[in-house]
C-alpha cells in the first residue's frame, strides 16, 4: 500500500510538470565556487602550468520531499592546457581534449527517494570504498590526470550518465537482517573516457616517453640488416575511438552493505572499463628518405601514443569501524585481467628481439604494441586515525600484488605504499587548517610530501598555501615526476 502511494505520488508529479502545473516545492538552492590556482616550479626545466581560473556552479531542488533534481557546471580557463585547439565543450568521447577555456557538464541528475527505494538517473559521480588514499573498489567514476599529485580527489572525478537504484528491504525482514542493509546496482549505459594530458603540459607522465634515438648494432639472426643503424623516434599523441556506444557494452556495478555490531561493511562486483589510463603504441618506419652516412643508416621511427580502452572485473569488500577512539578501516578487491602500465621506452626491446616485427616494419608496415600488460591482482589496504588533543594522525597501508607477471612495469610485482597524515585546525572557530602527508612506495623506491595550509578569511573567501616535494625511481608511478616538485596556492570564493 505505501509503495503504491509512493509511485502515484511521482506520476502525479510528473505529470504537473509536464503540465506546467504549480507543484509545492522549496525555492531552487544555487550555488558553486570560484577559485584561482597557481604554482611556482622548484625545477625550471620542468613543464609550466599556467594560472587557472575555475568556476564551478550547480542549482538543485527538492520539489516534494521524495523528488530533487541537481544541475552543475565546470568552466576552466588556464592551467595544464597548452597550445590549445580553441575554446568549447569537453564531450564524452575523447581523452586527449586540449580545450581552453573549457565548459564541461558535472552532476545532472533526478532523484526519487522512498522508504523502500531509491533511484538516480542522470550524469553521475561516484565514490565508493573506505580508505582515504586509493580505492581499489573506487572504479566507476573516470579520472582527469590533469593536475594528479594536487588536485581534490572530487575534482579529478568526472560525472558520467548512470542508473542508480538502491533497495532496501522490507520492513518485516529487518528484524533478521543487518541494519541498514541494502542492495546497490549502478548501470553506465556507455563508457566515458578519462582524460589525459598532451605531451606539452606539466603532468604528462616520463614514462609515456619513446626514449632517446635507438643505437642498433646488428639485429637479431633471421631479420633483414641495413645495421649499424640510428632509429630517430617521433611520438604523437591520438585519440582514439571511444568505446562502442551499445546498452552492452557499457559498466556495471552491484554492491549489498550494511552494519553489524557497530562495523560497516560492504561486498561488491564490477564489470567494466578501467578508469584509469592505458595506451597502445602503434610503430611505423619512415623509409621515404632515410640518411645512409659511411657504415651507419639512420631512419625514423614513426610512434602514436593511443589511448587503450580495456575492461576487466573485480570483486572486492571493505569494512570501517570504531575501535577504543580508533577510527579503523579496511578494504581489499581481486581483479581479473586489469591492465597494468609499462614503460613506453620498454617496447623497443619487443621490436629488436622479433625477426618478424623488424621485417614487418623493414616491409613498410605497422606494428601495434601495448604500453601495459593485463594480469590478475589483489590490492588491499587498511588504515586508520586517532584525535589527540585536536591533532587527526592517520596511517594508511595499502597493496598491490600481481599474479604471474614476468614483464617490468611502472609497479614492482608486490607494490606496498604506505601513507601517513597529520591534521590539525587552529585559531577561533577552527579558521586555519594545516595538512602534512607523506607516501613512501617501498619496492619501487618512491616518496612524496605534500603540506598545506587553509585559511578561511571570511565566510566565503578562503586562501590555501602549499607545497609538494617529489623525489623516486624513474620507473615508478610517482617517482617518474620527481621534477614536478612545487609550491603551489589556491584562493576560492563560495558563493
Amino acid at each position: 500500500m505505501e509503495r503504491a502511494r509512493s509511485i502515484s505520488t511521482l506520476v502525479t508529479v510528473l505529470v504537473a510538470l509536464l503540465h506546467g502545473v504549480p507543484v509545492q516545492a522549496a525555492a531552487p538552492t544555487i550555488g558553486g565556487r570560484v577559485e584561482g590556482y597557481g604554482i611556482v616550479r622548484f625545477d625550471r626545466s620542468s613543464p609550466r602550468q599556467r594560472p587557472l581560473a575555475r568556476i564551478d556552479l550547480f542549482a538543485e531542488q527538492k520539489v516534494t520531499s521524495e523528488f530533487r533534481w541537481r544541475l552543475a557546471t565546470i568552466g576552466r580557463w588556464g592551467g595544464t592546457i597548452e597550445n590549445a585547439s580553441g575554446a568549447g565543450l569537453i564531450d564524452f568521447g575523447h581523452s586527449f581534449q586540449n580545450i581552453d577555456p573549457s565548459l564541461q557538464l558535472d552532476e545532472a541528475w533526478v532523484e526519487w527517494v522512498d522508504a523502500d527505494f531509491e533511484l538516480r538517473a542522470g550524469n553521475q559521480r561516484f565514490t565508493w570504498g573506505k580508505l582515504d588514499g586509493p580505492k581499489p573498489n573506487d572504479l566507476l567514476s573516470p579520472l582527469r590526470f590533469y593536475d594528479p599529485l594536487v588536485e581534490r580527489e572530487k575534482d579529478q572525478k568526472i560525472a558520467v550518465p548512470a542508473l542508480t537504484g538502491s533497495y532496501y528491504f522490507p520492513s518485516s525482514w529487518r528484524d533478521a537482517l543487518p541494519e541498514d542493509a541494502r542492495l546497490t546496482l549502478v548501470w553506465q549505459p556507455i563508457a566515458v573516457p578519462w582524460l589525459f594530458p598532451e605531451a606539452d603540459e606539466r603532468w604528462f607522465p616520463p614514462a609515456a616517453d619513446t626514449g632517446p634515438p635507438l643505437q642498433i648494432a646488428s639485429l637479431p639472426p633471421g631479420s633483414a640488416d641495413p645495421c649499424p643503424c640510428v632509429v630517430d623516434i617521433e611520438q604523437e599523441v591520438r585519440n582514439s575511438r571511444a568505446p562502442a556506444r551499445r546498452f552492452d557494452n557499457g559498466n556495471v556495478a552491484f554492491r549489498v552493505s550494511g552494519r553489524n555490531s557497530g562495523i560497516d561493511w560492504s561486498a561488491m562486483f564490477f564489470d567494466g572499463y578501467d578508469p584509469a589510463a592505458n595506451f597502445s603504441v602503434p610503430v611505423t618506419l619512415d623509409l621515404s628518405d632515410p640518411n645512409v652516412t659511411p657504415g651507419v643508416f639512420t631512419t625514423t621511427a614513426l610512434t602514436q601514443l593511443e589511448p587503450a580502452y580495456r575492461r576487466f572485473q573485480s570483486i572486492g569488500a571493505d569494512a570501517s569501524s570504531v575501535f577504543g577512539g580508533f577510527t579503523t578501516r579496511f578494504e581489499a578487491a581481486w581483479r581479473f585481467r586489469r591492465p597494468y602500465p609499462r614503460e613506453v621506452s620498454s617496447l623497443a626491446g619487443e621490436i629488436l628481439s622479433s625477426p618478424r616485427r623488424l621485417a614487418e616494419l623493414l616491409a613498410g608496415g605497422t606494428v601495434p604494441l601495448d604500453a601495459f600488460e593485463e594480469r590478475d591482482a589483489v590490492e588491499w589496504g587498511i588504515g586508520a586515525d586517532y584525535m589527540v588533543d585536536g591533532w587527526l594522525p592517520l596511517l594508511e597501508l595499502y597493496q598491490i600484488i600481481l599474479l604471474h607477471n614476468d614483464t617490468p612495469l611502472l609497479i614492482r610485482n608486490v607494490d606496498t605504499r604506505i601513507t601517513a597524515s597529520l591534521r590539525k585546525t587552529w585559531l577561533e572557530g577552527d579558521s586555519l587548517e594545516t595538512r602534512i602527508a607523506g607516501l613512501w612506495g617501498i619496492e619501487s623506491g618512491y616518496e612524496m610530501v605534500r603540506a598545506e595550509a587553509t585559511y578561511a578569511i571570511t565566510d566565503r573567501v578562503a586562501a590555501q598555501l602549499g607545497v609538494l616535494g617529489v623525489w623516486g625511481a624513474a620507473r615508478s608511478l610517482i617517482g617518474q615526476y620527481d621534477r614536478n616538485s612545487q609550491l603551489f596556492g589556491r584562493l576560492s570564493y563560495s558563493l
